[in-house]
């Protein structure tokens, strides 16, 4: 990517923040070409900060098993980023809410599994089909916040949640 900014995050081998903001935009301009929603997931390990602090290499090797084994599940076009320690973010172009809460429901049966470490995930879910008004690179980073601001307002119900951000109406 251009200013150094790494492409890859060194820790899971998947995207970097930077570069999947760059990648939902493209997806969003297609798109909004072909007239297709496009949804964004915000998945984030429970109480990773805490785990993280008590045995920081368990944490660590958890999120790593996490990440390989959620790759393996979405699809070839999908993408998968990592966002920050804990978070990932999705990118499902072409998918609906209704067909991303289907991927979204096996990423939080896949991280129960005993090969991820059996830790739980939350997932944030926001839907939109672009419009040719909208800065496709605010609209992208707009997506990942909606996502995030599912889990937020859902925080009271505990872990292994999963939220939806409505659309905003036009």
């Amino acid at each position: 990517m251009a200013d150094g900014v790494p492409l890859y995050d060194q820790a899971t081998g998947l995207l970097s923040r930077e570069a999947v903001l760059e990648t939902l935009g493209r997806a969003l301009s297609l798109a909004d070409r072909l007239q297709h929603p496009v949804t964004v997931l915000f998945i984030e390990i429970d109480d990773h900060d805490r785990h993280r602090q008590q045995a920081p290499d368990q944490a660590d090797a958890a999120e790593r098993a996490l990440a390989r084994h959620m790759a393996s599940r979405v699809r070839a076009h999908d993408v998968l980023a990592h966002w920050a320690r804990g978070q990932f973010v999705a990118v499902l172009p072409d998918a609906d809410v209704a067909s991303a809460l289907v991927l979204a429901e096996d990423l939080r049966t896949l991280a129960r599994a005993p090969a991820s470490l059996g830790v739980t995930v939350s997932i944030g879910v926001h839907g939109r089909e672009p419009s040719p008004t909208q800065s496709l690179h605010g609209l992208a980073a707009e997506m990942v916040v909606g996502a995030q601001r599912a889990l937020e307002a859902t925080e009271s119900d505990g872990p292994n949640r999963l939220a939806i951000e409505p659309a905003p109406q036009a």
